[in-house]
């Protein structure tokens, strides 16, 4: 089957796959059964047990500080209310000694994860208040947490058009059940996030709407995720990836995927799902984008409901740090809305901030994703596309790319060798080939290294988690969909290899 023919059936059978949540599993782990005297799920309890990692933390396998502690804290409670017998004992002490070890390591990290200042200190607390061994300090955490919620109004915190919706297992004993009934949406879930469904049932000792939700993700999944559903979030994303390509790109769909697209867009903007309450700055402008470009007229002033008084972007309402990607992905929009108020304005504003915040006046990093390549791959490629009169001014990205390969072609931010990441390095070298030329030798040797590494079939490769949310994720049919578009954009470049 050729590359874009796999594209084509990727697109068709986008399914919302993702990796086991540790995170997420030991929050579903403390839910009780209809007797309360166990859990519901003894699975769970097991499944930590098993996957704790041999420095005793549980988390993704790239070691991301804020992911292993969240997920390790997490675990630890769920383990020491239900854990039983020398083997949760002895996993209980591993993972208080990793805790001590490593907590003061959380400023290696470039981003906080999603809700980690209003989640973290409660972790702690009620760790501490079941007797665990772990530190009584937050790291500042309780002062950036102090910030966060000063940002949001007091009635606004239980909203399901608020973003604490996602995260509000932050509440801990305060948690209001009453308040988060009202919260629930279609699908029975807060904030499409099990570990927060999870904990709306500790507090509420609800066996309907919310266990539903639940049993239902862990049918369609077989395992504990993080985020569910989530279907225009994938299916934006995974188009936005194919973008990159010359293909057109309604090569790539049916009619029914820019119906799902056009039909969830409303005056207001998208959210990453039809049951998820909150619209989204960098959905919406990816989706816009989308439509735009496949024929269908939008109203320029959805995005302008995201734009801030700086004339830059935002995600999400009361967030503490603006996002590159958003941003890269407004700048695309505005290219195809010629109508938009002051655009030109709009758009120095956007470029003078992505070019004020580059690492070391070298590569970009975002909020959403822990590796520098895939912000990087998308900032060149957006720029590329809409003010390539600025990309020589980004000559030591491109020379970042080119010599932070690795010797079997791959790249990797962290201590391993990704595809992902391999996949956004080619995209960035190929699509700013016209300014800079990077060595055909080096872009050879990276699409070498995605055909070893897929050479086993792409839908059953592991791509390790690392994209930021409560825990770091993996959305696999998006990163999926990134390994095709830069296998493909070399093929029509300079043909099969």
């Amino acid at each position: 089957m050729s590359l874009k023919m796999r594209a084509r059936e990727l697109i068709r059978n986008l399914q919302g796959r993702m990796d086991p949540s540790p995170y997420d599993i030991a929050w579903m782990a403390r839910v009780p059964n209809a007797a309360g005297d166990g859990p519901h799920w003894p699975e769970l309890l097991e499944w930590l047990i098993v996957n704790q990692w041999l420095d005793g933390s549980w988390g993704g396998a790239v070691h991301y500080y804020h992911d292993r502690i969240l997920c390790t804290l997490a675990s630890l409670i769920a383990l020491k209310q239900y854990g039983t017998g020398q083997e949760a004992s002895q996993a209980i002490d591993r993972a208080e000694r990793y805790v001590w070890h490593n907590l003061h390591r959380l400023n290696h990290d470039p981003f906080e994860l999603v809700g980690f200042e209003l989640i973290f200190p409660t972790l702690i607390m009620e760790a501490l208040s079941l007797g665990l061994d772990v530190p009584t300090h937050t790291c500042g955490y309780g002062q950036i947490r102090r910030k966060k919620l000063a940002l949001i109004p007091p009635d606004l915190l239980y909203s399901p058009n608020v973003t604490t919706v996602h995260s509000l297992e932050f509440l801990g004993k305060e948690g209001d059940p009453a308040k988060m009934r009202k919260a629930l949406a279609a699908n029975g879930s807060l904030g499409n996030s099990p570990a927060a469904t999870s904990y709306y049932i500790l507090q509420s000792g609800d066996d309907g709407p919310a266990t539903t939700y639940l049993c239902d993700m862990l049918d369609q999944n077989e395992n504990v995720i993080y985020l569910y559903p989530c279907r225009i979030f994938e299916l934006a994303w995974a188009l936005h990836n194919l973008s990159f390509c010359h293909h057109p790109l309604a090569g790539w769909v049916d009619d029914s995927c820019w119906e799902q697209l056009s039909g969830n867009l409303s005056e207001f903007g998208i959210g990453l799902d039809p049951t998820f309450g909150i619209e989204d700055g960098d959905i919406t402008s990816v989706t816009m984008r989308l439509l735009t470009l496949a024929g269908h007229s939008i109203d320029p002033g959805i995005l302008a409901k995201f734009e801030k008084d700086d004339h830059t972007f935002r995600t999400y309402d009361y967030e503490l740090n603006t996002s590159i990607g958003t941003n890269i992905h407004a700048l695309e929009t505005l290219r195809l809305l010629p109508d938009y108020h002051q655009r030109e304005r709009s758009r120095d504003c956007i470029l003078a901030f992505l070019m004020a915040h580059r690492i070391f006046d070298t590569y970009w990093m975002d909020k959403w994703h822990a590796s520098p390549y895939y912000a990087t791959a998308h900032v060149l490629g957006g720029i590329a596309r809409c003010a390539p009169e600025i990309l020589p001014e980004c000559g030591r990205a491109i020379e970042w790319i080119i010599h932070t390969q690795r010797e079997d072609g791959s790249w990797g931010f962290f201590h391993q060798s990704t595809a992902e990441e391999t996949a956004y390095a080619l995209i960035a070298l190929l699509l700013c080939r016209e300014q800079f030329s990077a060595p055909e030798d080096i872009l050879k040797q990276g699409v070498y290294f995605l055909h070893q590494e897929m050479s086993n079939g792409l839908d059953n490769y592991y791509y390790p988690p690392l994209w930021l949310g409560k825990p770091l994720y993996v959305p696999h049919d998006i990163v999926q969909s990134s390994v095709l578009a830069a296998l493909i954009l070399y093929e029509e470049t300079f043909g099969a290899l």
